[in-house]
């Protein structure tokens, strides 16, 4: 009688987990929700596995560290003895640091960087000479006395240049280079290296002396016609746009007094 009873409660023990348990998956189907705790015990012991896999593999398993090889030493743009030098890319670097502005060629055409084609010095300082705001580190030029004067807002220096005299040099190495020829599009290229505390404005004023011949102290700018791929001028007869702004580089012959100097500016943030 007593394994009867045992039986019995055993049997309904069963039953009544067996009923329990469909009414909580009829109230999970019911209510939308799912138990995912089957789920997560099984995500969880997957996850345990693998990582016992890897471990292995990296306590087991010989890893690869060899370095990559040194890169090769950089080709030489010294022009080599039977080539022209005016035909050699010059790669001229403008280089503007808090104190001064460099122009200098990686080529070495045109100086290296360690002895420059040319150095500016800051200028604008209060009573220089200034025919623009541009021109004066408070930003302020009167216009009585052409004479850099302070700021009437307060406003912090502005790291100013000699702006005419890098347009100047550049006209010059234009001017000898390619003066009267067909100058190739990719001879208008100049890499501008600023300094990050340079503002804008004074990399705005460097752009502008580089790309254009800035006009005598005193007078006005004028512009400079830029050079073009439009394939509408390439097709007409003159290779200089009506407007005088636009010109087709291989009709055109260059003229660095009413076309563009070196408009083909890089940005670059220095060398590693």
């Amino acid at each position: 009688m007593a394994n009867l009873s045992a039986q019995r409660v055993r049997s309904k023990s069963r039953n009544a987990v067996r009923r329990r348990e469909d009414q909580i998956e009829q109230e999970e189907v019911e209510s939308g929700e799912l138990n995912l705790i089957p789920y997560l015990d099984m995500v969880t012991n997957l996850m345990l596995f693998l990582l016992f896999s890897i471990s292995a593999g990296i306590i087991f398993t010989q890893i690869d560290t060899s370095l990559p090889d040194k890169a090769p030493p950089q080709v030489s743009t010294q022009p080599t003895p039977n080539q022209n030098p005016d035909e050699q890319p010059l790669k001229l670097v403008v280089s503007v640091t808090r104190d001064r502005m460099m122009l200098w060629s990686i080529s070495g055409l045109e100086g290296t960087l360690s002895a420059p084609k040319a150095t500016f010095p800051r200028t604008g300082k209060d009573g220089d000479s200034c025919d623009g705001n541009y021109m004066c580190e408070s930003n302020f030029c009167l216009n009585t006395t052409q004479k850099c004067a302070p700021s009437p807002h307060k406003e912090l220096p502005l790291p100013v240049f000699d702006y005419r005299g890098l347009s100047n040099a550049l006209f010059e190495i234009a001017n000898r280079r390619y003066a009267g020829k067909q100058r190739k599009a990719d001879t208008y290229q100049v890499i501008l290296m600023a300094d990050g505390a340079i503002p804008y404005n004074t990399v705005a004023s460097v752009m502008a002396a580089m790309r254009c011949k800035l006009p005598d102290f005193g007078k006005e700018t004028e512009g400079c016609a830029l050079p073009t791929d439009d394939p509408e001028l390439k097709k007409a007869k003159d290779p200089i746009s009506p407007d005088k702004r636009l010109y087709d580089t291989t009709r055109a012959s260059y003229d660095p007094k009413t076309m563009a100097l070196f408009s083909d500016i890089l940005f670059s943030s220095g060398f590693e």
